[in-house]
């Protein structure tokens, strides 16, 4: 009996310490895997989405089963294993981890205040960092984090759309993921091509096939179940343009059939199916498995960062050319009809629902008020490329083949590296007949430095296209001869020639910041150096400011002497000289709006000044830089008593 018990004790122990590296015939993994919760797999009022749930407590109940659900998983295939909530996660908790897994968002480490300039007026805006920029701990996030957490760390996996549903396509099936460590099994399975693809036909040349392989990784969908939560898919424009990125699959989404639902960038997997484990297939199991035992190879931080996500790279250019034709027009017109309609049938069906006393969704509380008198007037091809395109609309008009030449012509030189999908061309490269995707650029603007020669437009190239700050020619060379056969050219990462090599020179972002803050220093000091005084009480300064989303504006700063004042407006009946500005522009530039702070009354109606220092903006939009405009302001200033003779400041604006 005695013997009986120490051999079923002993058996006992050694099935325990089995059972550390091995459940269920799985081997497991020598991994330390931390999980961060916080979503829930359905809905929760979110951007007018309904909410699933009938009280917080619900669903903080449904985030808690998410999250062991993702446990048990884990704790399947790993050896060590811990859950907790992303809102008590410090950076420095997942240096004890081989892998830290995003499923929640973590507290802010830092809040900035960024200035954002809309229609002449200056608003800001709260940008919120997760993570800290020198984060190198291999992470895998669940949809929508990826770019929650990602954006301001300035990986990849950005948001490009919230729309991925439960099957994946366009996998690559040759990637580790899909191989091991675990075995895994691939069902595909053909079904029609997502619908809403063939409205990006032109990124595949029109080529968009009948059908594709589907592999089914989640078993509900917002497609088929609305309360469900929605995957994220990153844009796939770019994404590959670095040495540390991957594509490894796609999925049923609003967007073309290469977005990104798997992909990896440095560190840092996306994977952007938003179901749990509990809504996992079992095939999805095993492959999000070794997707964590695959990003844990990859410590270390990113060697390209995307910190601008909607960078204009190359291949949006087929989206331009396209919308440029009046086969879009046609095309967009029947779309728009057909979303009209849906949303005429939607506003009516709520206000049926609301005069029944029925609660509305998010959706129909966001249409219950639409009519067709809300809805626009059908846009001619001439109405859309004036709106659209109004550089090209002066030059072209309703010339469809212009618009077509224009871009095929310029292609090699366009230059997206600022604004938001926004392209100007590079006349510095098109002047040498190198495309500026061309490492040869580098090496010429170089050869110009040390031959004496275009300095200035050596300067540029070299200024827009590195993340270099070499003083000589000398130094130049030996950078390009020691790492020209490590070069890329990544646009997604802010249109640069980078270095295959961490620790080599030209991969330093912080080059980029500090020669933006150089530059408004000098704009600042450029004003604070001017002073005003009673034999010059008026002083203008002006600079070009490069804003968001690609636009530009000029930008005045008028100095006013305590005591004096400058007209806005001026009465017919009175003699004064009102404020005037004039510019010059280069071919095929177009003057925008002009922007003036509110003026004060003066003694006749329609007569109004400034009498405090005030800030005037003229929106201006350049097709090719580098560009040089030319501006005069004219005002007249003048005191209680006296009025000075009439000023005049001319300008001469250069923007590279």
């Amino acid at each position: 009996m005695k013997r009986n018990l120490v051999t079923f004790l002993l058996t006992l122990v050694f099935g325990m310490l089995a059972s550390t590296t091995c459940w269920a015939g799985v081997k497991k993994q020598k991994l330390r895997v931390l999980y961060l919760g916080g979503q829930a797999d359905w809905t929760h009022g979110e951007m007018g989405s309904n909410d699933h749930f009938k009280s917080e407590a619900e669903f903080q109940a449904e985030v808690a089963k998410r999250e062991a659900s993702f446990g048990d998983l884990l704790r399947t295939y790993f050896t060590t294993v811990k859950t907790m909530q992303a809102k008590d996660w410090k950076p420095e908790m997942s240096n004890g981890y081989d892998v830290t897994i995003f499923d929640g968002c973590p507290p802010v480490l830092k809040e900035t205040e960024k200035e954002y300039i809309f229609k002449g007026v200056s608003r800001t805006m709260k940008e919120k960092e997760y993570l800290p920029q020198d984060y190198s701990c291999p992470t895998i996030t669940i949809a929508s984090m990826g770019e929650r957490i990602g954006q301001k760390y300035g990986t990849k996996n950005d948001w490009l759309c919230l729309c991925l549903d439960a099957d994946a396509h366009s996998m690559n099936l040759q990637h580790p993921i899909f191989k091991g460590p675990f075995k895994t099994k691939i069902t595909l399975t053909k079904q029609p091509t997502p619908e809403d693809a063939f409205h990006y036909a032109y990124y595949q040349d029109g080529n968009v096939p009948d059908s594709v392989m589907m592999w089914k990784v989640n078993t509900e969908g917002y497609k088929t179940n609305p309360d469900f939560n929605i995957g994220m898919v990153s844009r796939p424009w770019g994404y590959l343009d670095s040495p540390d990125c991957e594509f490894i699959s796609s999925g049923v989404c609003a967007k073309t059939l290469d977005a990104v639902a798997l992909g990896r960038h440095g560190n840092f997997l996306t994977w952007g199916f938003v179901g749990s484990p509990m809504y996992m297939t079992p095939e999805a199991k095993v492959v999000f498995a070794n997707a964590v035992a695959y990003i844990a190879k990859f410590r270390g931080t990113p060697l390209v960062r995307k910190y601008n996500e909607n960078i204009a790279t190359r291949e949006i250019l087929k989206e331009d050319k396209y919308i440029c034709t009046k086969k879009y027009v046609q095309e967009r017109a029947v779309m728009d009809k057909e979303f009209y309609a849906e949303n005429l049938k939607i506003a009516k069906q709520a206000r049926e629902k609301k005069a029944r006393g029925e609660e509305l969704s998010g959706m129909e509380k966001m249409f219950v008020d639409f009519t067709e008198a809300d809805i626009p007037a059908e846009k001619t091809y001439a109405e859309t490329m004036k709106e659209k395109y109004p550089i090209l609309y002066a030059k072209f008009g309703e010339d469809e083949t212009k618009y077509q030449q224009y871009y095929d012509d310029n292609k090699p030189y366009f230059y997206g590296g600022e604004g938001s999908y926004t392209f100007v061309i590079d006349e510095d490269a098109k002047t040498w007949g190198i495309p500026n995707n061309d490492k040869r650029l580098i090496d010429k603007a170089i050869t110009c430095l040390e031959n004496n020669q275009e300095i200035e437009r050596a300067q540029r190239v070299l200024r827009r296209y590195t993340l270099c700050e070499f003083t000589n020619a000398a130094d130049w060379r030996k950078w390009y001869n020691t790492y020209k056969d490590k070069m890329f050219f990544t646009e997604s990462g802010g249109w640069y020639f980078m270095v295959n090599d961490k620790k080599a020179p030209g991969n330093d972002y912080s080059v980029a910041e500090k020669r933006l803050q150089a530059q408004k220093a000098a704009e600042q000091k450029s004003l604070s150096a001017e002073t005003v005084s009673h034999e010059n009480p008026v002083v203008v300064t002006a600079h070009v400011q490069k804003l968001d989303f690609g636009r530009m504006d000029i930008v005045f700063n008028v100095k006013i002497m305590p005591g004096y004042h400058i007209y806005r407006t001026v009465a017919e009946s009175d003699p004064y000289i009102p404020m005037k500005i004039t510019c010059t522009l280069p071919d095929g530039a177009v003057l925008g709006e002009v922007y003036y702070p509110m003026p004060k009354p003066f003694v006749k109606e329609g007569t109004t000044i400034y009498d405090s220092n005030v800030t005037i903006r003229q929106n201006v939009s350049l097709p090719s830089l580098p560009a040089t405009i030319k501006c005069t302001f004219e005002c007249q200033c003048c005191d209680a008593n006296v009025c000075m003779p009439p000023f005049s400041k001319e300008f001469t604006l250069n923007v590279e």
